[in-house]
């Protein structure tokens, strides 16, 4: 997945998840209303209108989707950083442009994040903490070890919501 692709479907679930408009998603992408305005074109010639998903998403879901949309982001964050190092084409200032523009983004996030919601935002990131270990054990131990490791985890899943971060 590209940049402009990732950029866009996180600009996607900004406005459904977090009923940002484009100012504010342009603000912590850190991109023009006019780019925001042309990821939604784009979606909808592709059959995703992004208002219909908006309505249906208020409709049908509850507080998990802020939990999720703060999850994801951190993996989005993640994903764009190890991207940028990776990238053997950018020179070491490219690189580093980059990398602060992903940092002031995510900055940007957390504090609205942490305003907007605080316990489905340190939701969020307990649940990609899970998932990152999970997903790496999964290809090293027995299936019955994931098994116990996944029902220790529901069954703990009240205390990790009084965590702190």
């Amino acid at each position: 997945m590209t940049n402009a692709e990732k950029n866009r479907l996180l600009a996607r679930t900004l406005f459904v998840d977090s009923k940002k408009n484009d100012a504010e998603i342009a603000d912590i992408l850190d991109k023009s209303e006019r780019t925001i305005a042309n990821y939604r074109s784009s979606d909808k010639e592709l059959g995703v209108d992004w208002y219909e998903l908006r309505a249906t998403t208020y409709i049908e879901h509850s507080g998990d989707d802020k939990e999720r949309l703060y999850s994801d982001f951190i993996g989005y964050m993640y994903d764009s950083v190890k991207e940028v190092r990776e990238d053997e084409k950018m020179s070491a200032p490219q690189k580093a442009s980059a990398i602060a523009a992903i940092g002031d983004s995510f900055s940007k996030m957390r504090r609205i994040a942490a305003s907007d919601d605080p316990e489905a935002y340190r939701l969020g990131i307990i649940k990609h903490v899970i998932r990152t270990l999970l997903t790496s054990l999964n290809e090293k131990i027995e299936s019955e070890c994931m098994e116990t490791i996944v029902e220790t985890v529901s069954q703990i899943s009240e205390e990790l919501s009084s965590v702190t971060i």
